[in-house]
């Protein structure tokens, strides 16, 4: 199911994205409190503490869409990729010659994440190996333990 937006959901288009209605009031109630999950969930439930509102409305914030939750905040894949397009295309001023230019420092790390998104370049990792048995033996044999 697309969660891409073209007119205002009504209610019954909200339950169904959401999967009920207690989402769709908690949902609303978060937009209407400037993306705050705590005020959301003390509107909807004044008599919790604020400490519960902050751990119960953080668990129903974290059961709606990821989706939905990032077009309240106008993000989606053509914002992502637009913004990529632009970090990629990033100069800034040579005060040498007086000319623009591109500015690598900014341009790495975009080009490094379209890379990974590619399949061009992975994550490295550094594995380490810790041999204990040699330091193992090695200190029986310094303080004369061995059997």
């Amino acid at each position: 199911m697309s969660t891409k937006l073209t007119k205002k959901p009504d209610l019954n288009e909200l339950e169904k994205m959401l999967g009920s209605k207690e989402r769709v009031l908690f949902y609303l109630a978060w937009l209407k409190n400037d993306r705050n999950a705590t005020r959301a969930y003390l509107e909807l439930n004044p008599n919790v503490t604020e400490q519960s509102a902050s751990v119960l409305g953080s668990k129903m914030l974290g059961t709606i869409n990821t989706n939905i939750v990032a077009q309240a905040y106008g993000l989606d894949h053509t914002k992502y990729f637009d913004v990529l397009k632009n970090a990629l295309d990033a100069t800034k001023w040579n005060d040498f010659t007086g000319e623009r230019e591109p500015d690598y420092k900014t341009i790495k790390p975009y080009h490094d994440k379209l890379g990974k998104l590619l399949g061009i370049e992975q994550e490295q990792q550094t594995n380490v190996q810790v041999n204990v048995l040699n330091k193992l033996d090695n200190l029986k044999k310094d303080y004369n333990l061995e059997e």
